[in-house]
């Protein structure tokens, strides 16, 4: 299974595209989506991919996006989403509550957390949890998502340019 990972997109609906495109051309079966969607209509463009999307701390309109999500059938959109795939647990929040960080980390309950917040590519192991932050596609030097295959659990870093 290949999840693609994506967050901090604030909006930015051209490289959200881009990005989706990338996912769709990889033949990703999931994306997960790491927070600051800052917009309802974002979501629209993630139509025909299956995913999850997790509230960041710019995504001030939770009810609009949990609308929006539900209408698109993705379900709702909470601060964080436990899930488990070809049996790895996953994490999925957007890295701005550190003591949730800590805690799960500490915990040695989870194979990946998946987070957002700081704009950075992120790919290391603490524990037995590899943590994964994709970047962002927003206002950035470098703007990146990323690919686990939980198979082979390789993490590829994507470059989306910017026209």
């Amino acid at each position: 299974m290949k999840i693609g990972i994506i967050s901090d997109t604030h909006n930015d609906l051209g490289m959200v595209k881009k990005a989706v495109s990338v996912f769709k051309e990889k033949n990703v079966d999931l994306v997960v989506h790491a927070g600051d969607l800052t917009s309802p209509k974002l979501i629209t463009l993630f139509k025909g991919l299956p995913c999850r999307f997790v509230l960041g701390n710019c995504d001030l309109d939770s009810e609009a996006i949990n609308a929006k999500s539900q209408e698109m059938g993705f379900g709702c959109v909470d601060t964080c989403c436990d899930f488990t795939a070809d049996g790895k647990r996953i994490l999925v929040f957007h890295g701005n509550d550190i003591p949730l960080f800590r805690n799960a980390v500490a915990s040695g309950d989870y194979d990946y957390i998946i987070k957002g917040h700081t704009h950075l590519f992120e790919n290391y192991v603490a524990g037995k949890t590899r943590i994964i932050n994709p970047g962002s596609i927003y206002r950035e030097d470098e703007r990146t998502i990323a690919i686990l295959d939980l198979k082979t659990g390789k993490v590829e870093r994507i470059k989306i340019d910017v026209e």
